[in-house]
């Protein structure tokens, strides 16, 4: 997504079966961060990515924002968070002040990509809103499998506006409108009733 042909570093938030290690070459890391320690051992057992993968893969245990919180920068080029797909949100991943945990680690040029495909949750206003705050870039990407089978959906946050406008972006992105009525979400403040999909 960032650079082709260069090394770059992934950030990953929610390892799942590890899915996203299947686009890493042979230059690159990507650092997976998850809550459970049971599911790197499933990841490997069940799932061959992590194995197949030609990128360097890093895996960090524990809270992935308390663990970003300690760390030093870790200059990623793209950090994905994956942790919105059940009906039970981790909320502080989706923050005001989570995002701007995120953005110290980011390269100037890279991107957060939030994965918001969830049958009970709109979450893309939410991010917007918080994207206006920081002053960051902002797009919804809708994307449908070839044979139309399945849909996947993700708002990306950006300091460089150049990369949302890159062609194949830029086809895929679909407007979002605002909701001024809403309070920002904040480390102490959110509603998941105003998200709910009627």
């Amino acid at each position: 997504l960032a650079h082709e042909g260069k090394a770059i570093k992934v950030g990953v938030i929610g390892l799942g079966a590890g899915t996203l290690a299947a686009y890493g070459d042979p230059d690159d890391t990507s650092r997976f961060y998850d809550i459970n320690p049971a599911v790197p051992r499933i990841a490997r057992e069940h799932f061959t990515y992590l194995g197949d993968s030609s990128a360097k893969i890093e895996i960090v245990l524990g809270d992935a924002r308390l663990n970003l919180e300690r760390e030093p920068v870790q200059g990623f080029d793209v950090l994905a968070v994956d942790a919105f797909s059940g009906d039970s949100i981790p909320v502080h991943l989706i923050t005001l002040e989570a995002v701007g945990a995120y953005l110290r680690h980011m390269k100037p040029s890279g991107v957060i990509a939030f994965h918001v495909s969830n049958r009970f949750l709109d979450l893309k206003p939410v991010l917007l809103a918080i994207a206006e705050q920081h002053g960051l870039e902002y797009a919804f990407v809708h994307e449908t499998s070839d044979d139309g089978s399945t849909t996947s959906d993700w708002v990306l946050l950006t300091r460089h506006k150049p990369l949302l406008l890159r062609p194949e972006i830029a086809a895929a992105t679909e407007p979002v409108a605002p909701q001024p009525g809403w309070r920002l979400w904040t480390d102490a403040y959110n509603n998941l009733l105003q998200v709910w999909r009627h």
